[in-house]
């Protein structure tokens, strides 16, 4: 077996695991000894840490994501601009195919939403997946539909709407029983519209201005 075959078992056996456990979840070495290795410091030998290998199965998918979301949102651009809703499916669409593909998609799934939820504790693959470029421009493009109060600290309303999206498709990725996504990914974009949308109360406003009440809320 060659080496890139080796590591590409370590990956998919990552997946598996950090999907069933949480990426905190799993050792190396169960990692190991789940991709068939005698060698149960196999994982380390090829990716280092742990650290690592989220990294790897994270740009292992967003070979597909990221090209995706970049050609739809060209797609919206070349058509003249764009509607909320465009803008919503174009976050949404890239990352709900994942639930057809069959090739660690539901695994990554889980996986991105528990990086989502957590972004301290894996910042380092949180910035990563911020930064991308589709990740960018979408941000961008959407900011001009969002109510002002609502874009940046300390509602966050774009992150939320992500962190959303991904635990819900995480939700969904564990009920291997259900085949046919279409009615979920169109209701989903219609969820993650709404979010975007929902304007900024009164009341909110009014606790915006007077200040957080604690320091997680800043």
């Amino acid at each position: 077996m060659s080496g890139e075959d080796t590591r590409r078992d370590l990956l998919l056996a990552a997946e598996r695991l950090f999907a069933a456990g949480g990426i905190d979840g799993p050792s190396m070495r169960e990692i190991s000894k789940a991709a068939g290795q005698l060698n149960t410091s196999a994982l380390q030998y090829h990716f280092g840490d742990r650290q690592s290998v989220l990294a790897a199965i994270i740009e292992r998918h967003h070979r597909d994501v990221e090209p995706h979301r970049l050609g739809l949102l060209d797609t919206l651009e070349f058509a003249g601009g764009s509607g909320l809703s465009e803008l919503a499916a174009a976050l949404v669409l890239p990352q709900a195919a994942r639930l057809d593909h069959r090739d660690g998609g539901p695994e990554y799934l889980q996986i991105i939403a528990e990086v989502t939820a957590r972004p301290e504790r894996f910042a380092a693959s949180f910035a990563a997946v911020s930064a991308a470029p589709s990740m960018v421009r979408w941000r961008a493009l959407v900011t001009p539909f969002l109510p002002p109060a609502a874009v940046g600290p300390p509602l966050h309303r774009r992150f939320a709407a992500i962190r959303f999206l991904n635990g819900e498709l995480a939700t969904r990725a564990r009920e291997h029983h259900r085949p046919d996504h279409r009615l979920f990914t169109s209701h989903l974009v219609d969820l993650v519209t709404a979010i975007l949308a929902a304007p900024v109360s009164a009341q909110t406003s009014r606790h915006i201005h007077s200040g957080p009440q604690n320091p997680a809320d800043r």
